[in-house]
């Protein structure tokens, strides 16, 4: 068996900016979700993993709009895992239209934390259920974000609160994505990725900082000196 997972959704108009944009946030809860899902039907789960004091994390994602889905949008999700490295985990992902055009590419990179002392755990113990499905979204590997020589200039704070968290108890990946949107000038997104890099927790405060260049626009949150994620629009 082939690990692909396909789910048929609607984009609900909630899930639009004020400008009927597909948000950033709402992208990546689509592709957290049909992940989680499929991550049950191969055998690691959230309650599989938690019975053996793990959970998953993502470190980083990134995605491209090829093309804008519209409110109301019936669509497909799919999902895949890679063959797994030593210590990570790489996931692609797409959403195509009912006639299968290509909409929306993305790829993830996920690694497992022990829950007791919150520790990266080797791969080595954790094993699908099927085979590697060997198409790629991307030929390249994942880079670290670089940030332009400019000073970034602060925008704002967020206190993360008890509804930025999840299950993990630390704040959702997705909710970051409102961090980026809030700080960035350019509204219309068509690449985005982010590096996450430590974990918040509630009642943490993430001073946002901005800057730019010809290429994009980028974003670092900070908890005190302590830099927690970065991303990159264009």
């Amino acid at each position: 068996m082939l690990m692909k997972y396909e789910a048929k959704i609607t984009l609900y108009s909630s899930y639009f900016d004020a400008n009927d944009n597909l948000s950033i946030k709402s992208i990546l809860s689509i592709f957290q979700d049909v992940a989680a899902n499929h991550a049950e039907e191969i055998g690691v789960g959230y309650l599989t993993m938690l019975n053996k004091n793990l959970y998953w994390v993502l470190s980083r994602i990134k995605f491209d709009i090829i093309k804008m889905p519209e409110p109301n949008q019936i669509v497909v999700v799919q999902t895949w895992p890679h063959e797994k490295g030593r210590i990570d985990f790489d996931r692609d992902m797409k959403i195509l239209d009912e006639n299968g055009t290509v909409l929306i590419t993305a790829t993830s990179k996920w690694c497992v934390i022990d829950t007791i002392n919150r520790r990266l755990q080797k791969t080595e113990n954790i094993n699908y259920i099927g085979e590697v499905h060997p198409e790629v979204n991307y030929e390249e590997k994942f880079d670290k974000i670089i940030l332009p020589n400019s000073e970034p200039s602060l925008m704002f704070s967020h206190h993360v609160k008890f509804c930025d968290l999840d299950h993990n108890k630390h704040m959702n990946n997705t909710n970051y994505s409102n961090l980026t949107s809030n700080a960035i000038t350019n509204k219309v997104v068509t690449h985005f990725e982010i590096n996450f890099i430590n974990e918040c927790l509630e009642n943490d405060e993430i001073s946002v900082f901005h800057t730019a260049n010809d290429s994009g626009e980028y974003v670092i949150g900070k908890v005190q000196d302590k830099v927690v994620f970065s991303s990159y629009t264009k």
